[in-house]
C-alpha cells in the first residue's frame, strides 16, 4: 500500500473514545483560555461599583458604560448602527427592567448578564478556533518531523504584507498559529505548503495546498494560479465532536471530488488529494480506506492518532 502505513483496516482510521475524550478536555482548555479575560473584566467592573449604592449610580461612571451595554445585550457589532441615544436607552431598560428589581444583588446581575452574552461570543470564537486548532497540530507535526530529519524549513507569517520568509530554528514554539505557508526542499525540487487558499481551478478554498515552487515563484500566493505546479490539495476537519463526523467527512469529500474533476477538467487528471480528520466515526472510516485502496484519495490519517499524523506529514515533506 502506498498511503500510511499505519492504516491497515477502516477500524484504524476510527477515532477511539480516549481520543475523543482527549480532543475534548483540550478544547476545554482552549476555551477557558478564550473565556478567561471576560471573567477578569466582570471581576475589575465589580470592584469599580463596589462603593455603589444603587444601580443609579452607574450613571454617573462613564468608565463603565462598554461594560453594561454588553451587559444590555449589545454586540460589538450592533454598536456601528446605534447612537449615543440608542445606547444610553438600552442601558437605561437594563437598570429600570433587570438591575433595580434584583435590589441589593443588582451588581451581581449586571455581571452575570455581561458573562451571558460574551459566553455567546466565545461560542463563536470557540468554533473559528477549533478548525485553526485542527492546522496548528498538523503545522506542529510537520516541524516536529522535519527538526527530526534535519530539514530546514522556512515559514512565511499570515499577517506578514511583506511576505518575508523567516527561517525556522530547530525547536523553535508558538509560531503554528501565524503559519501561513512554509518552504523547503527535497529530493524533488522546491516545496511550498500553504494553508486556506482560493484554487481557480477549482474556485473555492482548499485547506492544505502543496506545491513544485521556491519562495519566488510562490509570488504572493499567485502560484494557486499556475495548477501545472500542484501536487497535492487537501481537506482537513478538526472538529472532535462524534455528533458531526459524517457531516465533516461529507463536505471533506465533496470537496475532494471537486478538485479532482476541475484538476482533470483543465488537463490536469495527476493532482493527489488526502484528507485529514480528527472526529472519524465507523462508516466514514469505511469510505476513506475504501478509496485508499482503490487510490481514489492519496492519502489520508487521524489528526488524533500521532503515528498515522507523523507518516502523514513525512509523506507531504516527501513528495
Amino acid at each position: 500500500m502506498s498511503f500510511n502505513s499505519f492504516i491497515t483496516s477502516a477500524e484504524s482510521l476510527v477515532t477511539t473514545h480516549e481520543q475523543t475524550r482527549a480532543g475534548f478536555l483540550s478544547i476545554a482548555l482552549e476555551k477557558n483560555k478564550v473565556g478567561d479575560p471576560y471573567v477578569k473584566n466582570a471581576l475589575a467592573f465589580k470592584a469599580m461599583v463596589s462603593h455603589t449604592t444603587s444601580p443609579d449610580d452607574f450613571w454617573c461612571m462613564p468608565n463603565i458604560r462598554p461594560f453594561l451595554l454588553t451587559a444590555a445585550g449589545l454586540s460589538d457589532k450592533s454598536m456601528n448602527y446605534l447612537t449615543e441615544d440608542d445606547q444610553t436607552a438600552a442601558i437605561k431598560e437594563l437598570i429600570e427592567k433587570f438591575l433595580k428589581p434584583a435590589g441589593a444583588d443588582y451588581i451581581d446581575e449586571a455581571t452575570y448578564r455581561y458573562l451571558l452574552i460574551k459566553g455567546d461570543a466565545v461560542g463563536g470564537t470557540m468554533r473559528n478556533k477549533i478548525g485553526a486548532l485542527g492546522q496548528e497540530k498538523l503545522i506542529r507535526a510537520i516541524f516536529s518531523s522535519m527538526d527530526v530529519q534535519g530539514i530546514d524549513c522556512y515559514w512565511l507569517s499570515g499577517d506578514d504584507k511583506t511576505f518575508t520568509w523567516k527561517r525556522k530554528a530547530v525547536g523553535q514554539a508558538d509560531i503554528e498559529s501565524q503559519v501561513k505557508a512554509l518552504h523547503w526542499k527535497n529530493t524533488n525540487g522546491d516545496r511550498i505548503l500553504a494553508f486556506n487558499m482560493t484554487i481557480p481551478t477549482v474556485k473555492k478554498n482548499v485547506d492544505i495546498c502543496l506545491y513544485k515552487s521556491n519562495t519566488t515563484e510562490y509570488d504572493k500566493g499567485k502560484i494557486v494560479r499556475r495548477p501545472e505546479r500542484a501536487i497535492m490539495l487537501g481537506e482537513l476537519k478538526g472538529g472532535i465532536d462524534p455528533a458531526g463526523a459524517d457531516e465533516h467527512w461529507k463536505t471533506g469529500n465533496t470537496a475532494l471530488i471537486r478538485i479532482r474533476d476541475s484538476f482533470s477538467a483543465a488537463g490536469y487528471p495527476g493532482i493527489k488529494t488526502s484528507f485529514i480528520g480528527a472526529a472519524i466515526a465507523n462508516a466514514m472510516a469505511v469510505e476513506i480506506y475504501d478509496q485508499l485502496q482503490d487510490e481514489v484519495l492519496s492519502n489520508a490519517a487521524n489528526l488524533t492518532d500521532v503515528n498515522q499524523l507523523v507518516e502523514y506529514c513525512n509523506w507531504i515533506i516527501q513528495l
